[in-house]
């Protein structure tokens, strides 16, 4: 039998044979004619239909309308399809769409629906195992790309649509979806591959939780209807937050400045006037932020407010901030949880509309599907609740996946699934087989949906009747279907699981019992089966509103049910059981040393953490032994643990400083000796390192006088803590976490507050010696952009000119006067930093820095230079170079920031700085020329041909995927800031920034082409 593919032909198909179809054993592949040429047995077709609206997961079956029902499209449906219509038509090599989902809500379905749409269109499939090797998975795509009829010679290119079900990856390493994208361009390169349109449309499906948070966008100038569609998503989403257990939630806005984005969000309040108590503030964040005392206490009036209001009026406070910028609200966040912490609220006491006025904002490529239905989902679901009952009779009344969605996730329907009788069962029989299997699909499929049991287990649990028949009166609420492989049981949907582990709690069996039952009774002898289970109820950690979990779900709830002493308990069995897993050993040292209130917690604490250690040496797992000691050191300090005894001597206490500054120290070392070019460098141990040594400083006060012990030791940490500061000083400097991501703000400031009070000395201040480190490094003057310049202009005259050979000074000289041209100082011409620098480079000295790279580049790139320049191709050679072995291992798989961009105008005028300042509001920086937009959608990369009124667009060309910049009749390299951008081989034209690892092309733009642009 032939298998059809859609051809590059419109209206064509290929045909591939069976051998090569296993060879591509990577890929669910939707065939265009799937289900055509054979014959559906009815019979089988009729129970995959009711198996799937029981809520098995769907099969493709499902799909084909000659044998089932059409399946109801969810609103993000519609949306899918426009998205990967524009992103078909794009020039580029790779492209990707996200599809955004909680579980429950029909995400598996609707990634399914969307491939079968585009079978005829594109070659769809879907990766059969996200955690596999991504490079087959790379050569597998690009054979799919690539395959044509057997008898043509000619390859026949069409473009794949790849549904990846994204998992986060441990150990530090990369997403799956990332280290693909990268496989994939390598392949692609390897293989020269010249294409008008993308090879690969990754479809990216994942799990989101936003019940807790979510973000919404209006655009500039929206017509009615998207303001229409944009109320109803922001009601859908307070109704789906109001469903919630959470006890703060938020929901950020980002509206054009012209697009009425507040008057909406009013407008909802005055809606909701009778659910909530309403209330808005405007721009309540301070601007400018000099004191940070003075904005802690401004945030703490601001969440005791919120408090009062909620106390006062007895029902959740609906609150719209409403701000001209993004300012960060964690700070309000954290402060309105602690408050919180002791109430037990049935849904949240307060839900924040955080409103952001952006000068520009842009659409994003991604589709959310929630457990709340929209209006015209209603109606649609309505209609196909009667096409079932129609054919399928009394038995859609079982249908509880399909009933549960059709009536808008309500936790009501799902508890009435459960009879008096199943509640009579388990009042009176805890301990029998039914029960506790019961119990254990409850818990499994509350914790971790989408989760399931073989079959084959539960039978062998039982060991007596089959699983029809033991489960017999909880028929209703189970449905068992096969994955291909085995035949598999769960629960109907993940609402009914939390209903059936709230009944089975409320009749005396816990959380506990029922997880210590499960490791004992199905997990034991079968542990390569439920790791992935286990590992996602004990200790995946979700993120919450400021920063990830403690601790598991499983484990948080289990904490509020009953002891630490059972998770404890619990985290001990599954570590015997997966006893060369380090996260068990890590998770349980994590439980002892915050939440046991016993003295011994530390030794117990250090004992976990150095046995997972013992099982896993690898930095990240070092990184719990370095906490436990900077933790109990913060204890000993405060006294907060000391009720009952002496408090420990200054011996101790510098034991276990010396203690945790070690385990820091060793973190550092197994970090920088960890190659793998799939994780980025842990910075724990450098961080932690300055966490203590802040710590113990922060801790010595006139009521604390030093004793020489304390000197000596204090005194001896000076160089390393100089030393952490300039690794971090650069690391902030040069690179972030993603185009799109910040560093968090509490970073540098631990780093900076470090330094100043170890280094500071005499009569000097903290900033004063701070800043006049800066003035003594690159990085350190860079950051005076985005600090405070005048700090540099009050000390400019006191950079004299260096020597000739000084090449240190000579670069920060030079750096200086680029930096003052910035501020609008005047820094007089370039020819005389241009001689200075040739005269450096005629030396040919080895082992230079980037920056002298850089320097070079920045004041040789503009065409009115003197004769006999430096050759610009080998400086961007020697750079890359000089980067690779300077910095290359610290800044892996971060976002190198653009520092400057080539622009318009004369002499220094020409470099514009792309440095954001450090807090928005603050006069003192020197903002860029380029907007604030512009540098967002320069870093991003955008897509698509605009213009950036302050840069000049470079002429340049790309060949076997290398870009090169026209320059007075020559050819240099740069790189392509966003490779899968470079698609084929022609004149190109592009912005020229400037990283700390070379010049990159930015917006990269064909000339022969149209584009269609990423909003």
């Amino acid at each position: 039998m032939m298998y059809q593919l859609p051809s590059c032909n419109p209206g064509e198909t290929i045909s591939i044979p069976p051998a090569v179809r296993d060879s591509l054993s990577c890929l669910d592949i939707v065939w265009s004619d799937m289900f055509e040429a054979v014959e559906i047995n009815p019979d089988t077709a009729r129970q995959q239909e009711i198996d799937f609206l029981q809520g098995a997961p769907p099969t493709w079956l499902n799909f084909y309308t000659s044998a089932n029902l059409p399946l109801v499209e969810r609103d993000g449906f519609n949306d899918l399809i426009e998205l990967i219509e524009r992103k078909k038509e794009k020039l580029c090599l790779i492209t990707d769409v996200s599809l955004r989902y909680q579980r429950g809500s029909g995400g598996s379905t609707l990634g399914m629906q969307v491939l079968w749409h585009f079978r005829r269109d594109l070659r769809c499939a879907r990766a059969i195992d996200s955690d596999i090797d991504t490079k087959e998975l790379s050569k597998q795509v690009l054979d799919l790309f690539l395959r044509s009829n057997e008898e043509r010679a000619e390859q026949d290119q069409k473009t794949v649509l790849l549904l990846l079900d994204t998992k986060e990856k441990r150990d530090n390493k990369l997403p799956i979806k990332n280290e693909l994208w990268t496989n994939l361009i390598k392949e692609i390169h390897d293989r020269g591959i010249n294409t008008q349109t993308p090879v690969v449309i990754l479809l990216d499906w994942k799990t989101e939780d936003f019940s807790l948070n979510d973000t919404l966008i209006l655009p500039s100038k929206p017509s009615e209807e998207k303001i229409k569609q944009l109320k109803e998503k922001l009601l859908q989403q307070i109704r789906l937050q109001r469903k919630s257990q959470w006890k703060v939630t938020t929901i950020n806005l980002l509206c054009d400045e012209d697009s009425g984005g507040s008057a909406l969000a009013g407008a909802i309040l005055q809606e909701l006037e009778h659910e909530f108590t309403c209330g808005t503030w405007k721009d309540p964040f301070r601007t400018e932020i000099s004191e940070n005392k003075e904005c802690t206490r401004e945030i703490e009036n601001m969440a005791s407010e919120l408090f009062k209001k909620y106390k006062t009026h007895k029902k959740p406070v609906l609150l719209l901030l409403d701000n001209k910028d993004d300012k960060t609200t964690s700070d309000l966040l954290k402060n309105l949880q602690s408050k919180l912490q002791p109430d037990r609220t049935d849904g949240p006491a307060v839900v924040i509309i955080n409103a952001v006025g952006k000068s520009a904002v842009r659409g994003r490529g991604s589709v959310t599907l929630k457990l709340e239905l929209l209006p015209e989902e209603k109606e649609r679901f309505a209609q196909k609740s009667l096409k079932i009952e129609e054919k399928h009779k009394e038995m859609s009344k079982s249908f509880h996946a399909f009933n549960i969605m059709r009536g808008g996730f309500q936790r009501q329907y799902a508890e009435k699934t459960i009879t008096e009788e199943m509640v009579n069962l388990i009042e009176n029989d805890k301990t029998s087989s039914s029960t506790k299997l019961l119990s254990f699909l409850a818990l499994i499929n509350s914790y971790v949906p989408g989760s399931h049991l073989s079959k084959s287990s539960c039978e062998k649990f039982i060991d007596g009747p089959s699983v029809e028949d033991i489960m017999e009166p909880f028929m209703d609420l189970i449905v068992i279907f096969s994955d291909g492989k085995a035949n598999c049981i769960r629960l109907k949907h993940p609402m009914i699981a939390d209903a059936c582990l709230k009944m089975v709690t409320e009749n005396k069996l816990t959380r506990f019992d029922i997880t210590l039952d499960f490791l004992n009774k199905m997990v034991e002898g079968n542990e390569s089966d439920y790791e992935q289970i286990c590992k996602r109820l004990l200790f995946t950690r979700h993120h919450g509103l400021t920063g990830k979990e403690m601790f598991s779900r499983l484990i948080l709830d289990i904490m509020r049910e009953s002891t630490t002493n059972k998770c404890i308990k619990l985290l001990k069995r599954a570590s015997h059981l997966f006893s060369t897993d380090p996260f068990y050993p890590q998770a349980l040292s994590r439980l002892y040393y915050n939440e046991v209130t016993e003295e011994s917690k530390y030794r117990e604490a250090e004992k976990w953490a150095k046995e997972a250690i013992q099982r896993d040496p690898k930095s990240h797992i070092r990184d719990t032994l370095g906490q436990v000691h900077k933790n109990q050191l913060s204890r000993i300090w405060t006294g907060s643990i000391w009720v009952n005894v002496n408090k420990p001597r200054t011996d101790t206490r510098l034991r276990i400083a010396e203690s945790a500054i070690k385990a820091f120290e060793d973190e550092e070392t197994a970090a920088e000796d960890e190659l793998d070019d799939n994780t980025k460098f842990n910075t724990g141990g450098h961080f932690g390192f300055l966490e203590v040594c802040k710590e113990i400083y922060d801790r010595i006060t006139p009521k604390n006088p030093l004793e020489q012990k304390y000197h000596d030791f204090i005194n001896s940490l000076r160089g390393k803590v100089e030393s952490k500061y300039n690794f971090f000083e650069r690391y902030l400097t040069f690179s972030r976490p993603g185009s799109k991501t910040e560093e968090p703000e509490y970073i540098r400031r631990v780093v900076e507050d470090c330094y100043k009070l170890h280094v500071t000395q005499g009569t000097q201040t903290g900033e004063e010696a701070l800043n006049e480190r800066k003035q003594k490094t690159f990085a350190g003057m860079l950051d005076f952009l985005r600090s405070d310049i005048n700090v540099l202009k009050q000390n400019l005259s006191a950079i004299e000119k260096p020597q000739s050979d000084d090449e240190p000074q000579t670069v920060l000289y030079i750096l200086a006067k680029l930096i003052s041209s910035q501020a609008g100082e005047p820094a007089g011409g370039t020819e005389e930093l241009q001689d200075m620098l040739q005269s450096l480079w005629l030396t040919k000295a080895e082992g230079r820095s980037p920056e002298f790279y850089l320097l070079v580049l920045l004041l040789f790139w503009p065409d009115e230079v003197k004769p006999d320049p430096p050759n610009l191709g080998d400086c961007v050679q020697y750079m890359s170079q000089s980067y690779e072995s300077k910095y290359q291992k610290h800044l892996r798989h971060r976002f190198l920031v653009p520092l400057f961009f080539y622009g318009k105008g004369e002499g220094l005028q020409r470099l514009v700085h792309a440095l954001k300042p450090h807090q928005d509001g603050l006069e003192r920086p020197v903002h860029s020329r380029l907007h604030q937009t512009d540098l967002e959608l320069l870093a991003e990369g955008y897509k698509g041909v605009y213009e950036v009124e302050c840069l000049q667009r470079i002429e340049g060309k790309v060949e076997d995927y290398r870009v090169f910049a026209d320059r007075n009749g020559h050819q240099i390299e740069v790189n392509a800031d966003k490779p899968a951008n470079v698609c084929k081989q022609g004149r190109v034209s592009f912005y020229l920034g400037f990283t700390i690892r070379g010049p990159v092309a930015y917006n990269i733009t064909y000339h022969d082409c149209e584009y269609m642009s990423d909003s």
